[in-house]
């Protein structure tokens, strides 16, 4: 049931006898816990919410907003050759498994999985399916072997990119903007 969201910026509560209004709510921590730290990165990365007004690295393409761009390009990479691995296991002729790709839409988290093509389709955990792939034929069993451990690898370099963005975030976050006094000449010599 979607309900209608009230302005959290000025929100009245009243009745006939008094009304109230409340103040809006201040984020006062600011490094609470991100839910995605990639939709944290993207929009920062949209906003530029990471180039401070006087950033001691402008224009020099070493700021954190770089950085951000290239581990959500790598991100990006990433996800796209789980959704290839998971094409290519499906493609497989007679084959009892597939890798299914998964993403929990909560939090971002994107990840292959090992799942049954029988009339069950359940999820196969990993040390089950290595099992299973011990009875396949020696070609095939090869084959199954790479794709999986494909997959875990895969897994593991979502979750690192997902852990260096959440450290970017923590130090922009921090980060004060540091800004150096320069000396300035008034156009003549001081005597």
């Amino acid at each position: 049931m979607n309900l209608p969201q009230s302005n959290p910026l000025m929100e009245r509560v009243g009745d006939e006898r008094a009304v109230v209004e409340r103040a809006p709510v201040t984020n006062q921590n600011r490094l609470k816990p991100v839910v995605n730290p990639a939709q944290w990165a993207r929009q920062a990365v949209v906003d530029q919410a990471c180039q401070k007004q006087a950033d001691t690295k402008a224009f020099t393409g070493r700021g954190k907003l770089l950085e951000l761009r290239q581990l959500l390009t790598e991100l990006d990479r990433t996800v796209e050759a789980m959704k290839q691995l998971a094409e290519a296991t499906k493609g497989v002729q007679d084959g009892q498994m597939h890798l299914v790709l998964h993403v929990k839409n909560s939090t971002g988290l994107t990840f292959l999985r090992w799942r049954e093509r029988s009339g069950a389709c359940r999820h196969v955990p990993w040390p089950e399916a290595q099992q299973r792939f011990a009875e396949f034929a020696p070609r095939t069993r090869d084959w199954y072997g790479l794709a999986s451990s494909q997959a875990v690898h895969l897994n593991e370099r979502h979750k690192e990119l997902r852990r260096a963005i959440a450290t970017a975030r923590k130090v922009v976050l921090k980060g004060a903007p540091k800004v150096f006094a320069r000396p300035v000449t008034l156009g003549g010599a001081l005597s």
